[in-house]
């Protein structure tokens, strides 16, 4: 069987995809996520949506090249704001800013059903969607770190259960889950943070700026890492 070239950073939805569920797969570019899992039997079918035509257009070649009409639709929605009538189960939103994710989960009301399953994966930002997470009573089932190409990702699966949430900061940044695995990956994304916020923490107190954030993440860091 031929399978679509899939990267590492895609490849770290399988965990938390549950099977025979039909997949939303939001920012779908190529399709290559709904495409592998159809074609290993994982789910039951998908819809892949995009709010640009030209990513939509690549993943319809795609679908059609693997002979998946019949499994995988095609939908050009801005986030979810057209996937209501598709009645998708678990969605995956992999390739954006946490911010934006955030928003999309905000922008229609029927992502607070707790039988749905949210794959997310923030490019940037993690902390700034955790934060939505806690406060809008979705909870993370499980998270993994992986890396790819250099750079470690980390990929969320979460269900709405309406219980608000706090976190410390450094659970916001790279997560509590993540924090009780430990591990090489994580060892190496705390270096890295530890790193950046050092770096902004110096400039703000230089240019007179309140860097109290940056001071109580970095002392969380050294606690764990120490």
């Amino acid at each position: 069987m031929t399978l679509p070239p899939i990267s590492k950073r895609l490849l770290s939805a399988l965990p938390f995809v549950r099977r025979e569920t039909l997949l939303a797969d939001i920012g779908t570019d190529h399709a290559y996520l709904p495409i592998y899992l159809c074609l290993t039997g994982k789910i039951r079918g998908a819809v892949a949506a995009d709010v640009r035509e030209g990513p939509l257009n690549s993943a319809k070649a795609n679908i059609k090249a693997f002979g998946l009409e019949d499994k995988i639709a095609t939908c050009l929605s801005d986030g979810l704001r057209e996937l209501a009538p598709f009645a998708p189960e678990d969605i995956s939103i992999f390739g954006m800013g946490g911010e934006l994710i955030a928003s999309i989960l905000a922008a229609v009301p029927w992502t607070k059903d707790p039988s749905l399953r949210f794959i997310l994966q923030p490019m940037t930002k993690a902390e700034v969607l955790r934060a939505f997470l806690d406060s809008e009573g979705f909870s993370v089932l499980d998270e993994t770190l992986t890396k790819d190409d250099g750079r470690i990702y980390q990929t969320l699966s979460v269900a709405y259960d309406g219980v608000v949430r706090t976190h410390s900061p450094l659970s916001l940044l790279v997560g509590e889950k993540n924090l009780g695995r430990g591990g090489e990956h994580l060892s190496e994304l705390l270096a890295i943070k530890k790193k950046i916020f050092t770096e902004v923490e110096a400039a703000k107190t230089a240019a007179g700026l309140d860097a109290t954030y940056e001071r109580a993440l970095l002392t969380e860091i050294k606690e764990y890492l120490s």
